[in-house]
């Protein structure tokens, strides 16, 4: 990379306007991702509370593993973005080959830990039936670990390239395969026999195989992607490459496993409450997901135009890059905010079946815990979008300790202290997310604000 030249100065609007045309195709493949799993919750609650809090139980047992190994294929990203910027195929080659050696690597290590998790939730204090009744949910799910983190490095690989659309219709065509695939595996269907829970994850799993064939196919015979040759000696090993994907991706890793262990750690505390709080925190959790995921892909928008911009040495740009991404993402938030405010029984409802005896009693815990995930949305689209920004400088390990720190100290610390010791019911324990949250938020907005100064006074723009 070159210092000598002087990149033209974007305008804020036109920065405004790229972040958002970037981040709508993100937006839309990421309601298509989260919808695959909500399709599932809702599949679960359609069968019975009990399955829905059985099968609840078992996704928060796996998603460490599973949102572990998105965070270390999540460097594969900044790393292309930054190739493509520079203008060096082969680093872009590079890093796509390992990402897709690491994600199997890593989804071949923790499928047997899910395979167990039905022995592991009982170790850990919850219901034993409903943590039998988990098994082959389990077990269709660790099968599909492979393709999930393989489509993790597909989709980042694509979507580097700022053309996001082949892996949202992708992700399109799987939810609705999904969709399909659930109630066929749910209830039976010709030959197929009913599997139940187990069907769920089933589909699931089936889906993701043929996600992950369709992009493998498309990279490999249509441009941009294949100009870059990214199969090319694809069994040589490149450590040099590994070890930068782990540098940057494990503290990735380490702050998704944060914010999705407190709130996965504030479930198993409402879990010890039984199965109707646990069904009710399971409907918010989703719902919550789910609004995530407009943050989230303008966060990925942001990683990957600051990435570009860091690539090719143009500092002029990479303060703008970020802070456009936090304000479109503040007044989307706002209006994520207010809908949930203004829909939250019509949401929960869409989560239960109406001749369940429980229904009753978990919408009366599901709707104060909705009004709490209304409240957080500002806190988490902000420590969502910074520390996306950050990654795009490879600044990952100083904000996974804040996360850790906010999540997990302040998060699930006030909320356990509070359930042993004060006697907080489910709600209390649900609002503890609020806190964590928006400590995370203001800590990580200072340090995406310390960064960017330091680059336009002309300091180090990559963290080393």
């Amino acid at each position: 990379m070159s210092s000598s030249s002087s990149p033209k100065q974007l305008s804020w609007r036109a920065h405004y306007w790229q972040t958002i045309a970037l981040s709508l195709p993100l937006v839309i493949g990421q309601l298509a991702s989260i919808g695959i799993a909500t399709a599932d919750v809702i599949a679960m609650g359609q069968i019975s509370s009990h399955d829905l809090a059985s099968g609840s139980l078992a996704a928060r047992f796996y998603q460490p593993f599973y949102f572990m190994g998105l965070g270390i294929t999540l460097a594969t990203g900044p790393i292309v973005a930054q190739g493509l910027g520079g203008n060096d195929p082969r680093l872009v080659r590079r890093a796509f080959r390992q990402g897709m050696v690491i994600a199997v690597m890593l989804a071949l290590i923790a499928m047997p830990f899910v395979m167990v998790g039905d022995v592991v939730l009982v170790w850990l204090g919850q219901d034993p039936v409903i943590s039998a009744h988990a098994k082959d949910f389990l077990f269709w799910s660790a099968i599909g670990l492979p393709f999930m983190f393989l489509f993790f490095v597909l989709r980042q690989f694509v979507s580097s390239h700022k053309k996001p659309m082949p892996q949202v219709i992708a992700t399109i065509g799987g939810l609705l395969a999904n969709i399909l695939g659930n109630h066929i595996c749910v209830y039976g269907y010709g030959p197929i026999p009913p599997m139940g829970l187990g069907g769920i994850a089933l589909s699931t799993t089936i889906v993701y195989v043929l996600i992950c064939i369709g992009l493998l196919t498309y990279i490999g015979i249509t441009e941009p992607y294949k100009s870059s040759k990214p199969f090319q000696r694809l069994w040589i090993m490149d450590w040099e490459i590994t070890r930068r994907i782990f540098v940057i991706g494990i503290p990735i890793g380490c702050t998704i496993v944060a914010e999705t262990g407190m709130f996965i750690a504030v479930v198993f505390i409402i879990g010890l409450y039984g199965p109707v709080p646990l069904a009710a925190s399971a409907i918010a959790n989703q719902i919550a997901a789910v609004a995530f995921m407009v943050p989230l892909a303008i966060g990925q928008a942001s990683t990957i135009r600051v990435g570009h911009f860091a690539g090719a040495n143009d500092r002029h740009n990479i303060s703008r890059a970020s802070w456009s991404a936090v304000w479109v993402g503040l007044g989307l938030t706002s209006l994520i905010m207010i809908y949930l405010f203004a829909q939250s029984e019509f949401l929960i409802d869409l989560f239960l079946a109406d001749d369940d005896p429980m229904t009753a009693a978990v919408a009366t815990f599901a709707i104060p815990m909705m009004i709490i995930t209304a409240l957080f949305q500002w806190g988490d689209g902000t420590q969502a979008i910074t520390i996306s920004a950050l990654r795009g400088l490879n600044d990952t390990r100083v904000p996974a300790y804040i996360a850790i720190a906010c999540f997990w100290f302040i998060g699930v610390g006030i909320g356990a202290v509070g359930a042993y010791a004060f006697e907080f019911d489910p709600v209390a324990i649900w609002g503890c997310l609020l806190i964590g949250l928006m400590v995370a938020s203001v800590a990580l907005t200072y340090r995406l604000y310390v960064a960017t100064s330091r680059i336009t006074r002309g300091g180090p723009i990559l963290s080393r």
